[in-house]
């Protein structure tokens, strides 16, 4: 991530190479996830949006929790950014995946 404070629909959907329409139905889903919105009704997400996105994808991608069982684990997280953490296993697979694409970005600009 870099040093922006927020980042727009399309720039978070990148990051997690998602559909901009996922995100929009995940707002729906987890009411933990809401985006601010600007004078002409665009979404900007903040740093703890972005947290709660990479949680929810975790969750549903990676642990396999259906959109219902993803609520109930949430209920169990505080709506603090310390908080919402990945598990030790998924920050490592997460860390691995970054790596990854710095190399490729790195090889790339060579």
């Amino acid at each position: 991530m870099t040093d922006k404070e927020f980042f727009s629909i399309k720039e978070v959907a990148e990051m997690f190479h998602l559909k901009p329409y996922i995100l929009r139905y995940w707002e729906k889903e987890f009411a933990i996830l809401r985006p601010k919105r600007n004078r002409v009704n665009r979404r900007y997400y903040s740093r703890k949006d972005v947290d709660i996105v990479r949680l929810i994808k975790s969750m549903l991608y990676d642990q396999k929790y259906t959109i219902a069982g993803a609520k109930k684990q949430l209920v169990t997280y505080s709506e603090e950014p310390e908080q919402l953490s990945l598990p030790l296993r998924q920050q490592s697979k997460l860390l691995h995946e970054i790596r990854g694409e710095l190399k490729k970005i790195s090889d790339l600009l060579k």
